[in-house]
């Protein structure tokens, strides 16, 4: 069995997997990762892959530092089962790239378009050799009310809504329908654009909004929430086996 920790911005995503099967799993979004800590305490021994974006400072970096025994953090200069073919692998968000791998581990040999539809929308793509040759990033359905909001003097806060009228009769429903239609066009758009050059493309969907998507896409497409997960658990593996 390997630990992994996620350490994202606002939370923490912990996870026991045996034989990429996840089968303990929590996530703390707590100031005081008391439930985080107390996971990691009962699982410390085991082989940990630690991926965050925090900086080295944070306090729950420093916990997580001093709990784990045997630890791999995850780098650029990490040894991974793909081929890394970003221009600039230092700046490349250790979740998409996570992401990725676990994509070329489900479809190997095969051309893979990963969707992650949690506070960016973030593509990823990897072709049917193994090589991870970069994707694009926009903004997540739940940024793109906010900045409505935020960037202008009177548009209010508007959610997500399961059923949302295609036109909108006044200002809220008017923002729902335009969010949730342009972040649904420019998804369908973006895997129509990868598919033209990567013939037998599989689209896997990931994230808080995957099941939006999903359910709206004219696509087949595959819905696995640990993606990232199993990703961080396929490269510690890897290295691991070196």
């Amino acid at each position: 069995m390997n630990l992994i920790v996620d350490i994202g911005n606002s939370a923490v995503k912990l996870a026991v997997v045996e034989k990429d099967r996840v089968v303990e799993a929590l996530t703390d979004s707590s100031a005081s990762f008391a439930e985080g800590a107390n996971f990691l305490r009962k699982y410390k021994n085991l082989p940990t892959i630690v991926a965050s974006v925090r900086s080295e400072n944070d306090e729950v970096e420093k916990l997580v530092n001093s709990l784990i025994i045997n630890e791999l953090r995850l780098n650029h200069k990490t040894p991974l089962p793909i081929k890394n073919l970003y221009a600039t692998p230092e700046t490349l968000g250790k979740d998409r790239l996570a992401a990725a791998v676990g994509a070329a581990h489900l479809f190997p040999n095969k051309n893979v378009l990963v969707v992650d539809a949690g506070t960016a929308l973030t593509y990823e793509l990897i072709n049917e050799r193994g090589e991870y040759l970069g994707g694009n990033i926009s903004l997540g359905i739940d940024m793109r009310f906010r900045a409505l909001h935020e960037f202008t003097g009177r548009l209010p806060l508007c959610r997500r809504a399961e059923d949302y009228a295609a036109v909108g009769t006044d200002t809220q429903s008017a923002i729902v329908a335009g969010v949730l239609n342009g972040a649904l066009y420019e998804v369908e758009a973006n895997i129509e654009l990868f598919s033209l050059k990567n013939p037998n493309l599989n689209v896997i969907l990931t994230g808080g909004d995957a099941n939006f998507f999903a359910n709206r896409l004219k696509k087949p497409i595959f819905v696995v929430y640990d993606l990232v997960i199993m990703g961080l658990n396929r490269i510690l593996e890897h290295v691991q086996q070196r």
